[in-house]
C-alpha cells in the first residue's frame, strides 16, 4: 500500500491480533482456590507471617496494560517498516539512469552515489540491465546497455572523478 507511510515484513503475523480475545478472557480466570492443610508446626509461623491476599481479578488497567503489551508484541514481531522504499519493477527491458554529475551536484553527489548504488542492486538481483548517462561526460560515451557489476564500476569511476 502506497498511500500509507507504513509496511510490514512479516504482514501474516498480524493475524495474531485476532488471539487478542482469547488472551482477555485467559487473563480473566482465576485458578481455583488452593486447598488449606493445617500443619501444626506452621501454626508458630503463620501468627509471624503476613497474610498474602490476592484480588479475585485483575484490575481492568492492568488486564488492558497487558493486551497492549500483547498487541504491540505481535505487531512488532510483523517487522514494521516505517516510509519504505519501492522497489524496482522486475518486468521491463532495463534500467535507465542520467546522472548529474556537474559541479552544481557536488553538494549532495553521496546521496547520488547511494541512490544509484541502492537501483542499481536492485537491477542486478532482477536480472535487469542498466543503462547509465553522466550529464558531464563527452557526447560519444558509452551509456550500455551494462550488467549491475559493470554498472557499479562506471559509477565508482565517476565517483573517483
Amino acid at each position: 500500500m502506497s498511500w500509507l507511510p507504513l509496511s510490514f515484513g512479516a504482514p501474516m503475523v498480524l493475524w495474531g491480533l485476532l488471539a487478542l480475545p482469547v488472551i482477555w478472557y485467559l487473563l480473566r480466570l482465576t485458578p481455583p482456590r488452593p486447598r488449606t492443610e493445617v500443619f501444626p508446626p506452621l501454626r508458630i509461623l503463620a501468627r509471624v507471617l503476613r497474610r498474602e491476599e490476592t484480588p479475585h481479578q485483575s484490575p481492568w488497567w492492568l488486564t488492558l496494560l497487558r493486551l497492549l503489551m500483547a498487541a504491540l508484541v505481535v505487531t512488532a514481531l510483523a517487522e514494521p517498516i516505517f516510509n519504505p522504499r519501492e522497489k524496482l519493477p522486475a518486468e521491463g527491458s532495463a534500467l535507465a539512469l542520467v546522472i548529474d554529475n556537474d559541479w552544481a551536484s557536488a553538494a549532495d553527489w553521496g546521496k547520488r552515489v547511494a541512490t544509484a548504488e541502492r537501483l542499481i542492486a536492485d537491477a542486478g538481483s532482477n536480472g535487469v540491465p542498466v543503462v547509465i548517462a553522466f550529464t558531464a561526460e563527452k557526447p560519444n560515451a558509452e551509456i550500455g546497455p551494462f550488467d549491475a557489476s559493470a554498472a557499479l564500476d562506471r559509477l565508482r569511476a565517476a565517483d573517483a572523478s
